[in-house]
């Protein structure tokens, strides 16, 4: 006689958001009725309820779901309850191995309400996998066209902003962060590093973005260690295009609906909005910032705390590196200090006359210098706007197919060499097979060759990257007319002038002529390069401004 089967039942119950977005007809509170009402019309022993509530179907680390799967192995509970098996999960694959693999095994039965547990199963368990992929599908849509359409769909604003109370997928200005914004690139324009910032923000007690975040929602920051402000977010602050009124979304996405972990998306998959909010920084500043983070400049420091003037922009004409700054001090007969800047060539000072020479030239030659250069410019921006705007986008031109060219030689070169080592593979397999190479020869030959691959695909992407780069500049040329006509007046110069107008400064070994020491130097600008190198005929010599 067959022993009479006592079921101890686990009641699973769930609802995702998705569920209710679209309309699901039966809420927790109404499965839980509807489940438990028919263990007690059966007389079985009701043991649990497992309610996952707002967790997708495709999401099998559900807290409550993976309570129940314990239960099962320790023998808690024999019987699983449920309203139909697209509560158990939508993936058909897991939710077939569930039903017909791991509950037998564990002398576990599975009873839905809703549906007959058959051979049918499975068609039923594609089918809502199906579902959860269209829902899948149309929520992503919906987020992209959003995100196209210039809407923040951020959970929480970026420092320096808030959502509007009018429109919670809109950013406006923060008045009470916006100012520490506004500070913390105008240190790093002046020549601070990433931990001078830091230390500054906190010895001046500016609240943290986390810290001022949960002040706002007046709730305590459940991470007391992460109050202060630390590089990384000075890092992450400065790459925000959000400062300059435009919105990047989509950077980051889950692996697929199935696999809900996030992972960093590629730039060309990234949705851009641009001028979608009031910018706190300036345009010119922050492209400024992000080409010191990219060329990773160090500002040098003297030992009473402030940065050499031209710190950074300074470069070796023969050897190219970057020239280093040494304060000269003694008191005069008055008492008084005497202070003199003077800059040299690195590779001089670290190792000697054979690999360099000094290329030594005072702070002060070069502040008279570069003053009377960026004047000459704003004269002949004032003789003739249009004349120099023609002039520099020729320029800009010229220079863009030689570079062009340049970069698609060397393109070219790269991708022929990725042919003949595909060829060389191909020719190293053929060997393989007909027996004429060892397998240790060919693995090491594989290995050799593929590593080769990999660096030159790595080149030829980076190339590819370049030539886009290079693409016109019609538009640098007036970036650099507006900004450079409002110093028509200068008279000093300061760190942020320096890098908000010029690129690098380039130093030549100084000469004597006629027993005076004259030292030629280069200066590039920011958008527009070296613009010694126009030939611009002027019609009145009596206004030509030779520089």
């Amino acid at each position: 006689m067959a022993k009479h089967k006592v079921y101890k039942v686990g009641v699973y119950v769930r609802l995702s958001k998705e569920d209710s977005r679209v309309g699901e007809s039966i809420s927790i509170e109404n499965q839980k009725l509807m489940l438990t009402k028919y263990v007690e019309e059966k007389g079985w022993e009701l043991r649990e309820i497992y309610q996952d509530d707002g967790f997708s179907g495709t999401n099998q680390n559900r807290p409550a779901f993976q309570r129940m799967i314990a239960d099962i192995k320790q023998g808690y509970i024999n019987t699983i309850l449920i309203k139909d098996l697209s509560r158990l999960g939508r993936n058909y694959l897991e939710v077939g191995n569930l039903a017909e693999v791991f509950l037998p095994e564990h002398g576990c039965e599975l009873i839905s309400l809703n549906e007959k547990i058959d051979d049918m199963m499975v068609f039923r368990n594609w089918f809502n996998e199906q579902h959860s992929k269209s829902t899948s599908v149309k929520v992503r849509a919906a987020k992209r066209v959003s995100a196209q359409n210039g809407k923040y769909l951020g959970a929480y604003a970026p420092y320096g902003y808030k959502k509007d109370p009018d429109n919670r997928r809109r950013l406006v200005v923060d008045e009470n962060t916006a100012p520490v914004v506004r500070s913390i690139f105008e240190m790093r324009m002046g020549g601070a590093s990433y931990r001078a910032i830091v230390t500054r923000l906190n010895e001046d007690e500016i609240v943290s973005p986390r810290e001022y975040y949960y002040q706002q929602q007046d709730r305590k920051n459940p991470m007391p260690t992460r109050r202060l402000w630390g590089t990384s977010t000075i890092k992450d602050l400065m790459k925000n295009e959000v400062y300059i009124g435009n919105l990047i979304s989509g950077k980051h996405g889950s692996v697929s609906y199935k696999n809900q972990k996030l992972i960093r998306k590629d730039k060309e998959e990234w949705i851009r909005a641009d001028n979608t909010h009031e910018p706190i920084i300036p345009l010119e500043i922050w492209e400024k910032v992000q080409s010191l983070a990219e060329e990773k400049r160090r500002f040098c420091r003297r030992n009473d705390g402030e940065a050499n003037l031209f710190t950074g922009l300074l470069y070796c004409a023969d050897c190219g590196f970057r020239l280093r700054g040494q304060v000269e001090r003694r008191l005069r007969k008055d008492g008084s200090e005497y202070k003199n800047v003077n800059y040299m060539c690195n590779t001089f000072a670290s190792c000697g006359k054979k690999t360099c020479t000094a290329h030594g030239v005072s702070e002060n030659t070069l502040v008279d210098l570069v003053l009377e250069h960026i004047r000459g410019c704003v004269k002949w921006l004032k003789y003739d706007k249009q004349r120099i705007f023609e002039a520099v986008l020729e320029l800009q031109q010229n220079d863009i197919v030689s570079y062009g060219i340049i970069y698609k030689n060397e393109l070219d070169s790269q991708e022929k060499q990725v042919e003949k080592i595909d060829l060389l593979i191909e020719s190293l397999y053929t060997d393989k097979l007909n027996g004429l190479i060892p397998d240790s020869l060919f693995k090491r030959q594989m290995q050799k060759y593929e590593q080769e691959r990999i660096e030159r695909t790595k080149k030829i992407k980076d190339l590819n990257k370049r030539i886009n780069r290079i693409k016109p500049i019609a538009n640098n040329t007036t970036k650099w007319i507006q900004l450079i006509e409002k110093y028509a007046d200068i008279k000093t110069l300061d760190h942020e002038t320096l890098l908000l107008l010029i690129d690098r400064i380039i130093i030549n070994e100084a000469r004597y002529v006629d027993k005076k020491r004259v030292c030629d130097i280069k200066i590039i600008y920011n958008y527009v390069g070296d613009m010694d190198r126009l030939a611009l005929p002027l019609d009145k010599a009596d206004e030509a401004v030779v520089i």
